[in-house]
């Protein structure tokens, strides 16, 4: 799926994580989401990453958010987030 890969691809070369997840969840969204259906609109992230050391959790989000806000305008509708420095 290519939304997956951009997602993978981006958040990799911003944050070089040490871990990395990105989970698929559409399917189950798609009760209420037609698109969701399709896969590709809702997904769980965990990053860990010497990036987001002494950075708020509010803050690491931001970071996060900004970094997919192409993926937002083609079709990404959901992100659940945890985003951990590598001392967390």
């Amino acid at each position: 799926m290519e939304i997956k890969a951009n997602i993978i691809k981006k958040l990799s070369e911003k944050f070089l994580p040490t871990e990395l997840e990105v989970e698929d969840q559409s399917h189950l969204h798609a009760n209420h989401n037609e698109e969701a259906k399709k896969g590709g609109t809702h997904f769980r992230i965990f990053i860990r990453s010497e990036k987001f050391a002494n950075i708020r959790p509010i803050d690491r989000h931001r970071m996060a958010m900004e970094t997919l806000r192409d993926e937002f305008k083609n079709g990404l509708h959901a992100v659940s987030f945890d985003l951990k420095a590598i001392e967390d």
